[in-house]
């Protein structure tokens, strides 16, 4: 009997120690919900966080909102840039985290670039008060870029380091041109015309030759029509000397010996020569022998302008008097070129 007493009491004690075995093993801590409301805000605004945890003997979440936070509570937070907020729950089993982002939202203003004529360049998205990343400079044929200006006058430069974007703004490019009148032009003769409106029509500048290709040459072909040499504005003196060349075979007159003149000037040849027209050939007058430059005779000089069969434009230099004389007078030579 005490063997069999002894028995029941050792399936006892076999029955505790594998009912205490097969216990539940300690849970981490759940975190049911984490928020933030709203996601997005703009500077100076809120965004609430909001949280639900299950078995935590600790809650806290970084960014200073707090180290021994309540299991279920919010809490409202004032990120001055988008932030990440993480929250940490903690028991004897282990901890567990999740995060929720706040986007700070910026104000952006677009930045266009006027290049006033010149290549194109594309516009910036730049956030308030940010700074203007400088492009790469424009082009334009015949100017020197100046740098970006606040108004199209170009007045006030665009400090790229400084000067900041607190709404839709546009830069104006400044340009220089290459040449100012009376500069030495490439060719080594002087500029004695800038376009007004810059360059088209493939010029911009007009450049006298350094000296007299003649001292006495005929117009030539008296008593024989051109056509398409009556051309007297700026701009149409290269055309007449193309079609005098075409029309009048004579070697040697005033606006062959132009069409064939070359010009060496450093390293480079210039072969685009012609009889300047009846307005250009005043342009050398006023803009060149008046201001001593140019070293032209107090000479008559022919222009390329044809009036009748027998009678072209001629100007006499001493005095910038224009006059209607015979093609078959001698008169100074001074070629141009348009580039």
């Amino acid at each position: 009997m005490k063997k069999y007493n002894y028995l029941i009491f050792l399936l006892i004690i076999l029955l505790l120690i594998f009912m205490t075995g097969c216990g539940t093993t300690p849970s981490k801590p759940v975190i049911n919900s984490f928020t933030a409301n709203p996601l997005i805000i703009t500077a100076g605004e809120s965004s609430t966080l909001a949280w639900n945890v299950s078995d935590a003997t600790s809650v806290s979440i970084n960014q200073g909102v707090g180290s021994s936070l309540a299991l279920s509570s919010s809490a409202s937070v004032f990120p001055t840039a988008t932030t990440t907020y993480t929250l940490t729950a903690t028991n004897a089993a282990g901890t567990v985290t999740a995060t929720v982002q706040v986007t700070l939202s910026t104000t952006t203003y677009t930045v266009t670039f006027d290049s006033q004529g010149g290549s194109t360049v594309s516009s910036q998205t730049v956030e308030d008060d940010g700074l203007v990343t400088e492009s790469t400079a424009p082009t334009k044929e015949g100017y020197t870029f100046g740098g970006w200006y606040k108004e199209s006058g170009c007045t006030n430069a665009w400090d790229f380091a400084t000067d900041t974007v607190t709404a839709d703004v546009t830069l104006y490019a400044k340009w220089t041109p290459l040449y100012a009148l009376r500069d030495t032009g490439p060719a080594g003769g002087w500029i004695f015309y800038v376009k007004a409106g810059g360059y088209s029509d493939g010029w911009m500048y007009l450049e006298v030759a350094p000296s007299d290709q003649s001292t006495g040459a005929f117009w030539g072909c008296y008593g024989l029509s051109i056509s398409g040499a009556d051309g007297t504005a700026v701009g149409t003196g290269e055309q007449n000397t193309l079609n005098i060349e075409v029309g009048c075979t004579t070697v040697g007159i005033a606006a062959d010996t132009c069409a064939n003149l070359t010009i060496i000037y450093g390293v480079y040849g210039f072969d685009d020569w012609f009889l300047p027209s009846k307005d250009e050939l005043n342009l050398m007058y006023e803009n060149l022998k008046v201001a001593g430059i140019g070293g032209f005779a107090d000479k008559s000089y022919w222009s390329s302008s044809e009036i009748t069969t027998n009678h072209a434009w001629a100007q006499y230099f001493g005095s910038g008097g224009q006059k209607v004389d015979a093609k078959i007078w001698e008169y100074r030579v001074r070629a141009a070129r348009a580039f």
